[in-house]
């Protein structure tokens, strides 16, 4: 009897083994509730290391230009319409607010933003990384360019530098850094996906374009390269929807437009922009066909105006601007954009298209009138 009960007992422990590694194993009950770790499938490996090196510079960028970008908020008072309202609450006005970004530029504490981030806004608050917030001053602005500079008193101000815009290759790789819909320290990561880009019918600017992602909110903050430079600030996007979605589709003010408009501030206090005193309008292709011109490329001069320095140099109505130091010149924007890289008081030369002759002539470019910037 004590050998049979000895099986028994030997039996059910081993029974009870079994069992217990069954269930243990996910073979219990609808499924069991057993639990196998996963194990790391790359170790190891040049690749492996590569990749992980890649990481590792891409989060030291990120944490060394985040604490340089910042939050922009924006005020003002706005009329309420409905009398009973202005009656209960015995005042005239409501507060607006609005968002955008900003990069600062300067350890004195100049910041790059959007001119349609702080235009009409009476009051500017920048809000700093690390939580602390400044009043800002307007310093200059400017509708054509979409470029303002604003200014907080503070030390200690980490400033980034600019790339060369021009030196912007497509299909490098970029970041945009900002405030998207009031999340702070939002980063995202694209290429350039075109340079030349024109965003809006009426801006001068020849825009890059990147898929990195930017929505409402982002406007004013830095596109930057993998040296962490500032090679543009970030305007624009194509949407298609209401709400103004993102599709993939960003555009960016090249940098060294925005240098040019922030050293234009220090210089005079305000963004200055060059003037040759034309009224323009582009071409058309049959309009080329009547001047005779052999491609139909150019910018046709509608009118010269008195007292400018375009009438010093003898434009005259009629004449298709070609070429603009040596560079071609293929409609109005483009024309506009290369005005911009001058400086005030330079001599330029045009090549111009006048009777079915081509012709150079040298012009001084001016600073725009007030009522023409």
């Amino acid at each position: 009897m004590r050998r049979i009960g000895f099986f028994l007992l030997l039996g059910t422990l081993v029974g009870l083994g079994i069992f217990r590694w069954y269930w243990v194993r996910g073979g219990g009950e609808k499924g069991g509730l057993g639990y196998t770790p996963g194990r790391v499938l790359l170790s190891g490996g040049k690749t492996l290391e590569t990749l992980s090196a890649i990481d590792g510079e891409y989060t030291r960028l990120v944490g060394a230009v985040v604490p340089s970008v910042v939050s922009i908020t924006t005020s003002r008072a706005a009329p309420i319409g409905d009398p009973l309202e202005r009656f209960l609450r015995r005042r005239g006005s409501r507060e607006e607010q609005a968002s955008g970004s900003g990069v600062i530029v300067s350890e004195e504490g100049h910041i790059l933003t959007n001119h349609h981030v702080v235009v009409g806004m009476e009051k500017i608050e920048v809000e700093l990384t690390d939580g602390r917030r400044f009043p800002a001053e307007l310093i200059g602005t400017d509708v054509g360019t979409d470029m303002a500079v604003v200014r907080i008193r503070s030390k200690g101000l980490v400033a980034l530098a600019f790339g060369d815009s021009d030196a912007v290759k497509v299909g490098q790789m970029v970041w945009a850094v900002g405030n998207p819909f009031g999340l702070q320290e939002t980063v995202t990561q694209g290429i350039i996906s075109a340079k030349g880009r024109r965003a809006m019918a009426d801006s001068g600017v020849e825009f890059l374009q990147t898929d990195a992602a930017v929505n409402q909110g982002n406007s004013g903050g830095p596109l930057l390269n993998v040296r962490g430079e500032i090679i543009g600030i970030n305007s624009a996007i194509f949407s298609t929807s209401k709400e103004g979605a993102w599709l993939g589709i960003s555009f960016a003010i090249p940098s060294n437009v925005a240098r040019r408009a922030l050293e234009s501030v220090l210089r005079t206090g305000r963004i200055v922009r060059g003037y040759l005193g034309v009224q323009m309008m582009g071409m058309t292709a049959e309009m080329g066909v009547a001047l005779g011109l052999p491609d139909g490329r150019g910018v046709l001069v509608v009118e010269v105006l008195g007292g400018s320095p375009a009438v010093v140099a003898g434009l005259r109505a009629g004449d298709v601007i070609r070429r603009f130091n040596g560079e071609a010149v293929g409609d109005i924007y483009g024309l506009r954009e290369r005005l911009a890289r001058v400086e005030i008081g330079s001599k330029v030369e045009l090549g111009i298209w006048r009777e079915g002759v081509e012709k150079r002539m040298l012009v001084e470019v001016w600073e725009a009138p007030v009522e023409r910037k």
